[in-house]
């Protein structure tokens, strides 16, 4: 899920050949939601969320959550590669 536009998003997922939509959520419902926004002091900052990945299996169970308080630093590759092997 990004906060850009959908229309960003479908052309990332054809760039990246994602076998999966990447969803919006441009107005930032789903951000507050989950509570993953990132706390801000500055009302002139951009609202951004906290890199999330979730994990959710078929049934519509959450089987894995990766979070990071900095946006610079996601989970690493090999990491989410060997949790979605578990989902099988």
């Amino acid at each position: 899920m990004s906060v850009d536009p959908p229309e960003i998003n479908r052309g990332v997922q054809q760039n990246l050949k994602a076998p999966f939509p990447i969803l919006s959520d441009a107005k930032h419902e789903a951000m507050e939601a989950f509570g993953i926004r990132r706390p801000t002091n500055d009302p002139d900052e951009a609202i951004i969320n906290t890199p999330t990945l979730v994990l959710i299996d078929k049934t519509g169970t959450i089987r894995w959550i990766h979070q990071s308080e900095d946006y610079r630093i996601r989970a690493a590759i090999s990491q989410v590669i060997s949790e979605v092997r578990k989902l099988k």
